[in-house]
């Protein structure tokens, strides 16, 4: 189970830099995602936090535990604050690595 309000961290590695994306549960069964290849925005529609989760790894996000461990991540890597994540996400800090 996802505590509420706990804010867990992936990352995209086919992009550079890594491309940070955060879900953090909400009331009831809802989540709340920033940054990313969307940018931030909200579970609705029947969606709960544990679909959100689930989407995410589908699309290739690596909780940052994981990618630190493999190797896809430095380890001294900290999370950017919520407004300079989404800040980065308009400015298209991340792009897409090209041998991907």
């Amino acid at each position: 189970m996802i505590s509420k309000a706990k804010n867990i961290w992936f990352v995209h590695s086919q992009y550079e830099p890594p491309m940070p994306l955060c879900l953090q549960r909400r009331e009831g069964l809802g989540a709340h995602i920033d940054g990313g290849k969307t940018g931030p925005h909200s579970t609705g529609h029947g969606e709960t936090y544990w679909d959100a989760f689930r989407e995410t790894v589908q699309l290739g996000y690596i909780p940052v535990d994981v990618a630190k461990e493999i190797g896809a991540l430095d380890m001294n890597w900290n999370p950017p604050t919520i407004e300079e994540l989404n800040k980065n996400i308009k400015k298209r800090v991340y792009q897409l690595k090209a041998n991907v």
